[in-house]
């Protein structure tokens, strides 16, 4: 090969090379064109984005009042110390949560647990909450983590509201409590226009009432979240404060409840707990309802082990810990709608509205009461009465009567009117976790036993007819039933909500009172003729006489002992105390119930409560009850 023809080839790989190079300039070129002029717009865009962060502030939640206004839940402010992450690299995150967690100095918020939070967290154009810190205590570390901003980027210090509940344990299981989101509730939350950070109801009204709508119109508790626009640095360091859009508080619940007739059903209820707890060691709970029989109002509402919704929020110790999870008194379990009991004599009011509506019998027809099982296999009664009609029966809590009497009318007529009661079935109370009880027929005989036991016999009907067998009942139920025979045959859906009040305390919505049923099939005279045999177990001689006997108002009651059905329970040692009643007698306004479990007679126990409630419901001033009452046979 020539020299000459050697000078050519690389005169020409000079040239391609050269070629190569200016077409590359020129694509380089046009990009700067068109990042610089033809798409100025959009590219400024994204760089005002780098500097731009957009912070969510959280609206306060709705308040919750009793009917009379006191305040049941509200929010105080609290500090919440965040990161704004966005842009940051992993080893900036790392630095940042070691450093965060030396000025922060707890023990269980470690640069590893920082680390995970941010981690974990998916939507990084939003801070990442590291922690919340009471207002007052929280203002010295807050001082600090702002005076060290330069060192610490991305820290964003946030002012929040935080549910608060001032009255503590008051009415805990009706009202609920708040939680963070948990993974299960990833999906609502974000389907719902909720922050991971977010607090939402998890029980009660809390969550009930979280995002009630109305013709499709949210007007529930939670609020609307503003938004503040700001400038950040390099560091990711605010600047300027842009725009702020302020947070729109939840809207607020008026209740029926009466928080001064709910203290003290509760601290009677705990006080009566404790003391048989002395001699029956299982005695550990109970539960008990006090309805208005006129519009089906929820006045109070008691659940013992009682649960502080303010645990919720502040942070379980190990005590909490151990108190809500591992109590076999299950203080999570709000027993006044979820617990169900066989029901003892307390559902002999409802045989005797049978009873009368069966048109065969006379209410001052007799029955001689022997004491024995004069018909096999019929239960013996507690004590020998002798003869007995319907008004000495409810008085004295005469099983025989009721067994032959029920065996007269027959099964179909006691189960009709028991479901015209509303046994059997959920109540509809506006609260989580109703149980419907239980009431069984022939027809769930045959579905579910099989040979002897298959066919509805005798003894079925003579054990619901006192309240044993399979009958179950929850204490809102009893209440309920109550309440339908003393207002004389209408029974309400229960409420506890009253009306909603938006943010400025305007009424948006009112909660009227809802009827389930009226039973107008049955004589008023019949219901009338029940009232007053509940009446005569406070005359001498009942069962509620130690108890109402003096009492400045007349009440009808009916007391109960009824054994647990609880695997490993003595039949014959280990019963429920089970108390209705309903106030005042010539003309009814409230109707109560109340389970003591393992509280043995209910007269003695839930009797008590009942007189204690009624005392503060109608600001009376009865004489005090003796020490200690003689033991009550029902």
């Amino acid at each position: 090969m020539t020299q000459e023809h050697t000078q050519k080839e690389q005169k020409f790989q000079l040239t391609v090379i050269a070629g190569i190079i200016i077409f590359l300039f020129l694509i380089l070129i046009g990009k700067l064109f068109y990042m610089q002029v033809a798409n100025d717009t959009n590219y400024s865009s994204l760089a005002d984005n780098n500097r731009i962060r957009m912070v969510s502030t959280t609206a306060a939640r709705g308040l919750i009042y009793d009917r009379n206004g006191e305040i049941l839940a509200t929010s105080t402010p609290v500090f919440a110390v965040a990161l704004s992450i966005d842009g940051m690299t992993n080893d900036e995150r790392k630095t940042i949560a070691e450093s965060l967690s030396k000025v922060i100095n707890d023990n269980e918020l470690t640069s590893e647990v920082i680390l995970k939070k941010i981690q974990e967290h998916s939507r990084t154009f939003e801070p990442v909450i590291i922690t919340r810190i009471p207002y007052e205590e929280g203002l010295p570390l807050i001082t600090k983590l702002e005076e060290m901003c330069s060192d610490l980027p991305g820290i964003v210090i946030l002012e929040e509201p935080q549910r608060f509940y001032p009255q503590g344990a008051l009415a805990g299981h009706l009202i609920g409590y708040v939680g963070l989101i948990s993974e299960n509730e990833v999906d609502m939350a974000k389907e719902n226009g909720y922050l991971l950070t977010d607090w939402i109801g998890k029980s009660g009204l809390e969550k009930v009432m979280e995002r009630f709508t109305v013709d499709g119109k949210e007007i529930g508790l939670r609020g609307m979240r503003g938004v503040t626009q700001m400038e950040v640095d390099s560091r990711h360091n605010p600047v300027e404060t842009l725009s702020v859009t302020e947070p729109r508080a939840g809207n607020s619940l008026v209740l029926t409840i009466d928080a001064s007739v709910q203290r003290v059903m509760e601290s009677k209820m705990e006080e009566i707990i404790k003391s048989v707890s002395k001699t029956q060691s299982k005695c550990d709970a109970g539960a008990a309802v006090l309805i208005d029989v006129k519009t089906g109002g929820i006045l109070a509402m008691a659940s013992y082990p009682t649960l502080n919704p303010n645990d919720f929020v502040a942070g379980f110790s190990d005590e909490d810990v151990e108190y809500y999870y591992q109590n076999d008194a299950l203080p999570l379990f709000n027993r006044a709608i979820s617990g169900t009991y066989a029901p003892g004599s307390t559902f002999k009011p409802a045989t005797a509205l049978a009873i009368m509506v069966s048109d065969k019998i006379d209410p001052k027809e007799t029955v001689n009461c022997t004491a024995a099982a004069w018909k096999k296999p019929r239960s013996k009664c507690t004590k020998q009465h002798g003869p007995v009609n319907l008004y000495e029966a409810i008085a004295y809590s005469c099983n025989t009567y009721f067994q032959e009497m029920a065996y007269r009318i027959g099964e179909e007529q006691l189960i009709s009117v028991c479901k015209q009661l509303g046994f059997g079935k959920v109540t509809g109370i506006n609260l989580l976790g109703e149980d419907a009880g239980f009431l069984p027929s022939p027809e769930w005989k045959a579905e579910n036993f099989t040979g002897w036991e298959e066919v509805w016999r005798n003894y079925d009907t003579f054990y619901m007819s006192m309240g044993q067998g399979y009958n179950l009942e929850t204490p809102i139920q009893l209440a309920n039933y109550i309440a339908t025979i003393a207002n004389g045959g209408t029974r309400f859906v229960p409420r506890v909500i009253d009306k909603i009040l938006d943010n400025t305390g305007q009424e948006i919505y009112t909660c009227k009172p809802q009827i389930a049923e009226v039973l107008d099939n049955i004589d008023p005279q019949d219901f009338a003729t029940v009232r007053a045999a509940m009446l005569e177990g406070t005359h001498a001689g009942g069962t509620a006489y130690w108890i109402f006997n003096g009492f400045p108002i007349k009440v009808g009651t009916k007391t109960g002992t009824a054994q647990t059905g609880i695997v490993g329970d003595d039949p014959k040692k280990d019963f429920n105390g089970v108390f209705v009643a309903f106030a005042p007698y010539d003309n009814p306004e409230v109707a109560f119930a109340c389970v003591i479990e393992h509280g043995q007679a209910g007269g003695t126990t839930g009797g008590r409560v009942a007189r204690a409630v009624f005392e503060e419901y109608f600001g009376l001033n009865a004489e005090p009850l003796p020490d200690e009452l003689p033991e009550a046979v029902e």
